[in-house]
């Protein structure tokens, strides 16, 4: 079973996956597909990345988000190898992986067509065997201190109770795509972490969350329990897991594109080790 994580292509992810795909620590078995927003050099030296490094990545030749899709000639155009293949969002044209969103679509979808389709129960009753399902079910509050209210909420079922061919999602983000965010009083972390065969995300957030002042030490205290949950957690380590701890330790707060593109490396190498167990 593959895992496809479905990756807007903001400059801090793309980071995030070609950092891996150069270093070999992105799992075989997670293959990316990746929605261009932005008309980006991070876009093509990522594709070159997964192209030079032998792992499979899918980009979106139509975005339905963001600015890219409407541009007639992009200065960062993407090539195509075989590594690097076009997905589309269903429009009648052929691709190697078609994203449908609605019944009808996946009807018409020709037979044998690998495709990633909501994960519903209309859905899975056609019986697509090369289909995956797409769910968006990253928790969301509506603002960031909130997340203290409650730490730790499940994310995903054992592997054997998944349908399909594989699954995916958004990885810590929601199908909503917003191009500009909004400022938050708080810093949240959200790490992702494997329990009896489940996966689960554990949220750390900053205690003083008055004003907007001050990202960095809010940035110290919801850093201040990593250590101790590592201990409880030992199998939830990761590279990336252990830069945090060990920026916080050394009081240096990198950025919030940095924290980001740390907190998506580790997610994706717990995901990997969710599959090979």
């Amino acid at each position: 079973m593959n895992y496809y994580p479905v990756i807007r292509g903001r400059q801090f992810d793309l980071l995030a996956l070609r950092e891996m795909a150069a270093a070999g620590t992105l799992p075989a078995h997670i293959v990316p597909i990746i929605e261009p927003v932005k008309d980006l050099p991070a876009l093509t030296k990522t594709v070159a990345a997964f192209t030079a490094h032998h792992h499979a990545l899918y980009v979106i030749k139509n975005p339905q988000v963001g600015r890219y899709g409407l541009l007639a000639k992009p200065a960062h155009a993407w090539a195509e190898s075989a590594w690097v293949r076009a997905a589309r969002y269903f429009d009648g044209q052929p691709a190697p992986l078609i994203l449908t969103e609605t019944l009808a679509q996946a009807l018409a979808l020709p037979a044998g067509q690998d495709c990633l389709l909501p994960s519903g129960a209309r859905f899975r009753q056609l019986g697509l065997t090369n289909a995956a399902y797409l769910e968006d079910h990253t928790p969301t509050r509506e603002r960031t201190e909130d997340f203290r209210l409650v730490q730790r909420e499940f994310y995903q079922y054992r592997l054997a109770a998944l349908p399909g061919s594989g699954f995916a999602d958004y990885p810590l983000a929601t199908r909503h795509f917003d191009e500009h965010g909004y400022p938050q009083r708080a810093v949240a972390l959200h790490l992702l972490f494997a329990q009896d065969g489940e996966l689960w995300l554990q949220h750390f957030t900053s205690v003083n969350n008055t004003d907007f002042s001050a990202p960095q030490e809010k940035f110290f205290e919801a850093a201040a329990p990593l250590p101790a949950w590592l201990k409880a957690h030992p199998a939830a380590a990761t590279p990336a897991l252990k830069t945090l701890i060990a920026l916080a330790a050394s009081r240096h707060f990198p950025g919030a594109g940095v924290l980001r593109k740390l907190q998506l490396q580790h997610f994706l190498g717990i995901i990997g080790r969710f599959l090979e167990d």
